[in-house]
């Protein structure tokens, strides 16, 4: 038995790929996207303020074929993507911007290094607030003297209690 020759001018077609099937009685959540390896992910609301603040800490958009995002609709099943250009995005709802448009979730990533360094940081003025409340350590005021004040022990115990810093695993 011979095999057909192949014609070469013909563009071999590309095998298809399956999706997994995910049953209809499943909750599924509609912002969950796949992880991209080497960054963080994170839906921006796209107002221009918000997009500008992104971009400046060093967020980028995530571009159509990175990912691949839960469909919503009926106009969205290849991709997942309702947005007409490469921009990762979907619907926010019903909310109208101040300009009447419907308000719209980009995707954008961030470079997981600084992703972390940003937690980092946060965590850290996280404790040092943590830390003053543990302490019994309230503001001072205008005049900077906050030594008449009383704080009764029972507080401070119960305070001391709370507001432990979590350890990772």
């Amino acid at each position: 038995m011979s095999q057909t020759p192949v014609n070469p001018a013909n563009v071999p077609q590309k095998a298809k790929v399956e999706r997994d099937r995910i049953p209809m009685s499943l909750p599924q959540q509609k912002l969950a996207v796949p992880e991209i390896p080497g960054y963080h992910s994170h839906w921006m609301r796209g107002t221009p303020s918000r997009i500008g603040q992104a971009l400046r800490a060093g967020y980028e958009f995530v571009e159509e074929g990175e990912v691949e995002v839960i469909g919503h609709g009926v106009a969205d099943i290849k991709s997942g993507n309702t947005d007409m250009g490469t921009r990762i995005s979907v619907s926010a709802g019903q909310t109208l911007g101040a300009d009447g448009q419907e308000e719209r979730l980009y995707l954008m990533k961030i470079k997981k290094e600084w992703w972390e360094a940003d937690q980092k940081a946060l965590e850290d003025r996280n404790e040092q607030i943590a830390a003053t409340l543990r302490g019994g350590q309230v503001s001072a005021g205008a005049n900077g003297d906050s030594s008449n004040r009383y704080i009764p022990d029972v507080h401070l115990k119960g305070v001391a209690e709370l507001f432990t810093r979590k350890t990772r695993r």
